[in-house]
């Protein structure tokens, strides 16, 4: 889990500002429900779930200095 995608191809700034805040999210995500999950779980998806329902309540991101915490963002 990195940025490196973004530095190697890097986008627009909105663009780039959405991949990396949305890169964070995962990451936090990940390192906050892998206490709790046992390693058989890894295969399954085991935060598909907990995404999509990210996916219902994701802001759209205007510009590149807004900071939308833990929520997913999306562009228009």
């Amino acid at each position: 889990m990195t940025d490196l995608h973004e530095e190697l191809f890097p986008n627009e700034p909105l663009q780039a500002q959405m991949d990396l805040h949305n890169n964070k999210v995962g990451m936090n995500l990940f390192m906050e429900l892998l206490p709790g999950i046992h390693r058989q779980f890894f295969e399954t998806g085991f935060f598909i779930d907990v995404l999509l329902k990210k996916t219902k309540t994701a802001v759209v991101l205007k510009h590149p200095d807004e900071n939308h915490g833990n929520e997913l963002v999306y562009l228009e």
